[in-house]
């Protein structure tokens, strides 16, 4: 992209520190995690997995979609803040507080032993969160990233710290709620030592009603996302039970992870930078061609990468005891080379006013994917994962004509920036399953550094091979913008 040097170094030091406080904090909270599932079983996952269900759900009702609002706005004062904060966080409270006295009629309810305490605990989190994301906005929206990323290590390290000796200490499933509500008031109190804003009498009802207008898209697309990716989890419970929502969680995990550090921090400056120049028609067209041939290039090969090798990775990060875990990670880490590329759609919908776009696609992903995991028989949850992909493949093409559309591009503008990395992909991907069969008998961990130095390999002379001109182009440029910022 175009523009003064101070603001593409403004833009590339936000990304860094953005890349640090999701990468550095994610990859924590990942070790952690590997540590927690040794010391835990997949019981003790399913309940805290529930728990997460039903929070984030009522968080994501809570926060009415303000945050994303308030960066995406393009002028914003102190008073701007005020009514969406109180309406949130009165919310919160409230929700809190009813999930604190229904815990044992929900435990009922769902049938699920020893739920109640978890959620009485897990409560006091939603008030707290809801006031830390409203610092976390605007320290966003002023693209200072510094500070979060201190924050989120610290807070991550802390909490995790204390989730591991309650596991220690025999607390199983409590352990991972404990760890969720410390490391959510370390992150508060953080932020709030450090405000950009602080609560006051002022309030702007004609900008509150714009606000509210821009996050009702936010909030139902947030709500129907939910509803799509999160109907699995209660489908595992009903059909399987705790344990295997327990494996399910833990094989997903990786994906997640992967999904976070490869989109969250390009998505958190996006929305920021994006906005400023959605006017410029040929700038953020340039920019979209940019973003998916990166997302082609380095994030897709990885996530196939990890499907190709699922089996030994599953049991290198795990342990024998969560065997199933990888008949769930395989056919994830597939849809995520996918949405590795598409999910750049999102941010370009929103910076350009057209959250609506992602309502809408949302609602045929919804159609699609929650009736095919009721409908089609899956048997075990390695083939229900397997169905929740490949449902929502319906939703792609229909997500890149859009952004094709609103962008003014073609598909062969398209389609020659990615079609080089699909071809190479498919032949490592093809040289780590042919190679797979010819070392059956081999050790699993040996294994797995054949198999990844056979996919490296082949994807690498694939590239050079098919993508070349292409390639040397997208250094080229990404080198010349390091150099001007």
């Amino acid at each position: 992209m175009n523009g003064t040097p101070g603001k593409q170094q403004q833009v590339v030091v936000a990304l860094l520190w953005s890349l640090a406080q999701n990468w550095g904090g994610r990859a924590l909270s990942f070790v952690l995690f590997l540590i927690l599932a040794r010391l835990l079983d997949p019981t003790d996952f399913g309940l805290a997995a529930l728990v997460a269900f039903i929070l984030l759900l009522l968080s994501s009702l809570s926060e009415f979609g303000f945050g994303d609002a308030l960066i995406q706005r393009r002028t914003l004062e102190p008073e701007d803040v005020t009514l969406p904060f109180f309406c949130s966080l009165a919310a919160s409270s409230v929700l809190a507080v009813l999930i604190a006295l229904l815990a044992t009629h929900i435990e009922h309810w769902l049938d699920v032993k020893g739920l109640a305490p978890l959620l009485t605990a897990a409560s006091l989190s939603l008030p707290i969160g809801t006031a830390t994301l409203f610092q976390e906005a605007l320290y966003k929206r002023q693209m200072d990233f510094r500070v979060l990323a201190v924050r989120t290590m610290v807070a991550t390290a802390i909490s995790g710290v204390v989730g591991i000796a309650c596991a220690y200490a025999g607390f199983g499933a409590l352990s991972l709620v404990i760890q969720v509500v410390v490391q959510s008031a370390v992150s508060g109190l953080w932020l709030w030592s450090q405000p950009r804003w602080l609560p006051m009498r002022g309030r702007n009802l004609k900008s509150f009603r714009e606000l509210t207008g821009y996050s009702i898209h936010v909030v139902s697309n947030r709500l129907l996302d939910f509803a799509i990716v999160r109907t699995i989890d209660m489908i595992i419970l009903s059909l399987y039970g705790v344990a295997a929502l327990g494996i399910y969680t833990v094989g997903a995990r990786v994906y997640i992870i992967l999904m976070q550090l490869l989109t969250q921090a390009v998505m958190d400056v996006a929305l920021s930078a994006l906005s400023k120049i959605a006017h410029e028609r040929d700038r953020i067209a340039d920019a979209y061609l940019r973003s998916v041939s990166l997302g082609a290039l380095i994030g897709s090969p990885v996530f196939v990468l990890l499907a190709a090798i699922a089996p030994e990775l599953s049991l290198l990060l795990f342990g024998a005891k969560w065997s199933g875990s990888e008949a769930v990670m395989r056919p994830l880490m597939l849809i995520g080379a996918v949405q590795t590329v598409q999910f750049v759609n999102s941010a370009y919908f929103g910076a350009m006013g057209k959250p609506n776009y992602v309502f809408l696609l949302n609602i045929l992903k919804f159609c699609t994917v929650v009736p095919a995991m009721f409908l089609i028989p899956s048997h075990d949850i390695g083939r229900l994962a397997t169905i929740f992909a490949i449902a929502q493949l319906v939703v792609t093409p229909v997500t890149f004509a859009l952004a094709l559309r609103l962008l003014g591009l073609s598909w062969d503008q398209f389609l020659r920036p990615v079609a080089g990395c699909l071809c190479a992909i498919v032949l490592a991907y093809g040289a780590v399953a042919l190679c797979r069969e010819a070392t059956s008998d081999m050790n699993p961990y040996l294994r797995m550094g054949l198999l990844s130095s056979c996919f490296g390999a082949t994807y690498v002379m694939s590239i050079l091979l098919f993508w070349r001109k292409q390639l040397f182009a997208l250094i080229a440029f990404v080198v010349k913008r390091g150099v001007t910022a």
